[in-house]
């Protein structure tokens, strides 16, 4: 990989006086410009209480029913510009749970480090923290699980897990390293080229079995600008992602290297007054290798590394189809072909938010047994204990309830089939909507010659209804469902039929200056058999693991209240019941309730 950025680097170096016109896009802006010094923050506290019940407690004389607790947290930035091209900030995060005193529960945390600048008005630099995107193949934070467009009711709480794992609503993720990046403008031919390269560090080596591991790559993208008779627009890219183990940190002798290259493009086709046209789409190629490297011990005066190649896999994905708007409809629609091998493997790319591994920090086990409690809409919706902004090992675990089709996003290996979309938010009219159907299937059966066949239909709708109605205070409505089915035929042994519903409405009203009424529900229904993968050791599936069969349901209903002092301080009050209930365990029944307040400011 350091030839390959060692190459880009000099590209870069030779190309900049070549360049009819350059751009630094990475200047600090004019009302930023010039030295100063500047303290920002951002503070939360929070008090709840939750508390569970229902049948699976009835024999239960072990779990404890009712728990308060409490944090306060602040986060004080310092932001410091010693001339006009150099900016650094650093942000220190006080925290302390309510009821520690003195110092108990108290932590003192460095939450962010960055500097950046320009360097001759031409190439901009970030160093230390900083999010990066790609493409959905290459870099790329899926969407959440359990949320298609949730209602503003159980937002608060979501937005903090979201603040802290660094999800800027972006899809980017944060990394800790370097980045470089700069544009050329030219006067003729080709419009603009950007490039972007990064380098950085994944985590530390633990001196003995855990290696360092690194993440380094970049884009480059072309731009060129309206030509022949239908006013023709094209832009593409070059996508490089190569994530590696340095086997000569600590004692480690195995490790990883995962590169993914992609190219996308977009070409406006056609482009008149009632519609314009796009060809969409972007194709690559993965590797993934385990490597070995010892010594040989056999030889006492010369010791000659072995480096052995334990598990290697290559695969390639496409993605292809069109894209158009019509106009006076205001009316975005697609269709896409979609192609990803079974053994295309991108970690910075299918890493998911959720770690379904993870402990949860309320009510974990249940029941006379202690048995652990799964993953629930309850938690997702607010609990940190189970969210991570880390790039994973391996492909992670995942519900099938909540993402069966797409569990790892777009990048979503071994699915083959069309997708198709819909988007409708037109100017002056208080609607924005959107639908989308997936209609897939796998390319090779896991365990059987049968294939899976896949299907996923997510909608979504915002309106603002007080548009409609002439009140002259904020009503909205959102609205959101997702429905997918997973089905097999074949033997008895072999048949897959699971289907899971997930449907999200929520009101919020301004009842008075700055005071809204927040209403919400989300319901989530599956039920019927699957066989989930099994991974290990690095990838490797299980051939005859056991059927995931579910018939439950969810409910995550609240009401509360919300005070907005101003755009960026609020206050929230609300109280919220969940219930979890299963047809075939009917003593597995159990409901979970919560109040809480909670405060946030940005300053």
């Amino acid at each position: 990989m350091r030839p390959l950025l060692q190459s880009c680097l000099l590209a870069a170096a030779l190309t900049l006086p070549l360049a009819p016109g350059v751009l630094a896009q990475g200047a600090p802006s004019n009302e930023e410009a010039g030295p100063g010094l500047q303290f920002n923050g951002y503070g939360r506290s929070t008090i709840q209480q939750t508390e569970i019940g229902g049948t699976v407690l009835d024999t239960d004389t072990l779990t404890v029913q009712d728990i308060a607790d409490g944090e306060f947290v602040l986060d004080l930035a310092v932001n410091a510009r010693p001339n006009s091209v150099t900016e650094v900030q650093g942000i220190i995060r006080l925290r302390n749970e309510f009821g520690g005193f003195f110092g108990a529960g108290a932590t003192l945390d460095v939450r962010e480090l960055w500097a950046r600048g320009v360097i001759a008005d031409v190439l901009r630099y970030r160093l230390g923290d900083m999010d990066a995107a790609l493409s959905p193949y290459t870099l790329f934070l899926p969407d959440a699980d359990g949320v298609v467009n949730e209602p503003e009711l159980f937002r608060p709480q979501r937005e903090a897990v979201y603040y802290d794992e660094f999800y800027t609503g972006r899809n980017t993720r944060r990394l800790q390293g370097a980045k470089l990046d700069f544009g050329l403008s030219f006067d003729r031919g080709l419009d603009a080229a950007d490039f972007q390269i990064f380098l950085a560090r994944l985590r530390s080596t633990n001196f003995t079995d855990v290696p360092t591991r690194f993440i380094g790559g970049g884009r480059g993208a072309l731009t060129l600008g309206p030509f022949g008779p239908y006013g023709t627009l094209a832009k593409g890219g070059l996508n490089v992602s190569y994530t590696w183990d340095d086997l000569k940190s600590g004692d480690a002798n195995t490790g990883i290297r995962n590169a993914v290259i992609s190219l996308d493009t977009d070409v406006r086709i056609l482009d008149q007054d009632a519609f314009d046209l796009h060809l969409v789409g972007e194709s690559g190629w993965s590797l993934v290798r385990l490597r070995e490297n010892t010594e040989d011990s056999e030889t006492e005066e010369e010791t000659a590394p072995i480096d052995e190649i334990l598990f290697e896999d290559t695969d390639t994905f496409i993605e292809v189809g069109l894209a158009g708007t019509v106009k006076a409809a205001d009316l975005g629609l697609s269709a896409m072909f979609v192609n990803v091998g079974p053994e295309f493997y991108s970690a910075s790319a299918q890493s998911k938010r959720i770690d379904y591994t993870r402990t949860k920090s309320t009510f974990n086990r249940i029941g006379s047994d202690a048995d652990l409690r799964p993953v629930s809409l309850f938690d997702l919706s607010r609990d940190p204990a189970l969210y991570t902004f880390r790039i994973a090992d391996q492909l992670m675990a995942y519900d099938p309830r909540y993402g069966n089709v797409l569990p790892f996003g777009r990048a979503t290996p071994n699915r083959r089939g069309a997708r198709l979309g819909a988007a409708y938010a037109p100017d002056g009219v208080p609607v924005d909507a959107a639908l989308d159907l997936a209609l897939l299937t796998e390319i090779r059966g896991e365990g059987t010659d049968e294939l899976k066949n896949f299907v996923l239909l997510r909608g979504e709708a915002t309106v603002e209804v007080n548009e409609f109605i002439g009140w002259d205070r904020m009503l909205g409505l959102t609205l959101g469902t997702q429905v997918e089915n997973t089905s097999r035929g074949g033997e008895p042994a072999e048949e897959v039929d699971l289907a899971s519903i997930l449907f999200e409405a929520g009101v919020s009203a301004e009842v008075y200056d700055r005071l809204d009424v927040l209403l919400g529900a989300k319901l989530r229904t599956s039920s019927g058999r699957d066989y989930v993968p099994q991974i290990e050791n690095f990838n490797d599936i299980r051939d005859f693991f056991e059927p995931f069969v579910t018939d439950d349901q969810e409910s995550l209903i609240g009401a509360g209240l919300r005070y907005r002092f101003r755009d960026d301080i609020s206050l929230t009050v609300q109280v919220q019941r969940f219930s979890y209930s299963s047809d075939p365990n009917p003593d597995d029944e159990y409901t979970l309730g919560q109040v809480f307040a909670l405060y946030t400011m940005t300053f």
